[in-house]
């Protein structure tokens, strides 16, 4: 079964800012992972270096690292990653000298066990866990947050079961 998965945020910031909030994922300074409410990205060395690692139960490693454009890692084939096979990405797309375009896809060709996996439990928790990264990059970019992600109750059942803490808004001032 093949995936193409794509979540995006539009803000007016500076190109400083864009590329300063974009290159801190997966760093020890890392302001867009929203790691107060899910598994940290870990990584075992930067980005340059081809890292591994992952979060929580998904496994990958850095494919490609092209600063302030794009971070490509390619899924392992273990843990809750078993049966993905692709790449998932994050990029920064300058769309004019103060508009930028942060966007998260996931590009994969699904076997066993992913296949069923996917539409269950690692989608809904997936665009869940992305929409807050893309939340932390609005916010920290603009200061403001116009529509935070809000969790369905079918998310808000599976983080329950899987012991994560519940979701809690954040003021538009409180930064990353």
């Amino acid at each position: 079964m093949k995936v193409k998965n794509v979540h995006e945020r539009t803000v007016q910031t500076s190109a400083a800012q864009a590329s300063e909030l974009f290159e801190s994922l997966g760093t020890r300074k890392d302001r867009l992972w929203p790691k107060d409410r899910w598994p940290a990205m870990r990584l075992d060395a930067p980005k340059e270096e081809r890292g591994r690692g992952g979060h929580g139960p998904v496994r990958y490693q850095v494919l490609e690292h092209r600063p302030g454009e794009r971070t490509t890692f390619v899924f392992e084939n273990a843990r809750l990653s078993r049966g993905i096979e692709g790449v998932h990405y994050f990029e920064l797309e300058q769309k004019d000298a103060s508009t930028f375009t942060a966007r998260h896809v996931i590009d994969a060709e699904l076997h066993w066990p992913a296949v069923l996996l996917w539409p269950l439990f690692i989608r809904p928790l997936h665009d869940a866990l992305v929409e807050d990264a893309l939340d932390n990059f609005e916010r920290a970019a603009t200061r403001d947050l116009r529509q935070p992600n809000k969790y369905d109750g079918y998310v808000r059942l599976l983080r329950r079961v899987l012991g994560l803490p519940q979701a809690r808004t954040i003021a538009s001032s409180q930064v990353p």
